[in-house]
């Protein structure tokens, strides 16, 4: 099992993006939150679909997809693809959080592992993959298909990097050292993050996934999902990474200064 233990980080409140009033989906947002925080759904209550919140607001399904995508942020609901939204705060939650240098060495891989790709393509992000990727459906987007290898030869995961097209050659750069995409573009386009987001979940094995993962279909994983913002307020890459269990961990050590 490899471990990462990172300690001293500082810690700051999380700033949330502001809602600008003038966008159609942030007042469909703010209707909603108001519902919410006025008791008309409870905690574990499914807020309506998709299609009845479109009739309901008048609204197009990727207005109010943007909506349902602030409220998650926001930490007021949970959205899963085939299981529906489901309310899991009745109030904003101000997390705490890293800063971003410390959240890149929490999530940082041992420097006895590497890289290897198996794929890469240009794709138009369909409405399902445009939710994951904070973008409008048809964006352009360059995708990788990579695994993350732990010397002599175990796989620790499997890995899925999004970036837009400007930063396409990234795929192409040597990688002697096994460096993360993130670094490989701030170092060769001179771009760099100003905000991070993660999400850690639970998930299982897929079928397609088993064997190169040498792992069981259906088996525990850990799902690392992060998406990087540039000073220009555009995401401009995504990482999906799929760990099967036992095989790779995290562990969080925080210091309040």
């Amino acid at each position: 099992m490899l471990n990462r233990t990172v300690g001293g980080g500082n810690i700051f409140m999380a700033k949330r993006t502001p809602l600008r009033q003038s966008a159609r989906y942030a007042e469909i947002a703010q209707a909603l939150r108001s519902e919410i925080e006025h008791g008309n759904y409870r905690i574990g209550d499914k807020l309506p679909t998709e299609h009845e919140l479109c009739e309901k607001f008048a609204a197009s399904r990727f207005t109010v997809r943007q909506a349902i995508a602030w409220l998650r942020d926001q930490g007021f609901v949970d959205a899963r693809p085939g299981i529906g939204t489901r309310v899991i705060a009745l109030q904003k939650r101000d997390a705490f959080v890293q800063t971003l240098n410390s959240t890149e060495e929490l999530l940082q891989y041992p420097g006895d592992t590497y890289r290897t790709h198996l794929d890469k393509t240009h794709i138009t992000a369909t409405p399902e993959l445009a939710m994951m990727l904070r973008c409008r459906p048809g964006a352009e987007w360059s995708k990788l298909t990579a695994m993350r290898i732990a010397r002599p030869d175990l796989p620790i995961s499997w890995l899925d990097v999004y970036v837009q097209p400007r930063f396409a050659g990234v795929y192409d750069l040597p990688n002697p050292s096994g460096e993360p995409v993130l670094r490989q573009i701030e170092s060769h386009y001179g771009h760099h993050a100003v905000q991070a987001q993660v999400e850690i979940f639970v998930s299982r094995i897929r079928e397609e996934l088993a064997e190169p993962l040498r792992c069981e279909p259906g088996a525990a994983a850990m799902v690392i999902l992060r998406r990087y913002r540039g000073s220009d307020n555009d995401i401009y890459l995504v990482t999906y990474s799929v760990h099967p269990e036992n095989r790779f961990s995290l562990n969080f050590e925080f210091e309040r200064q």
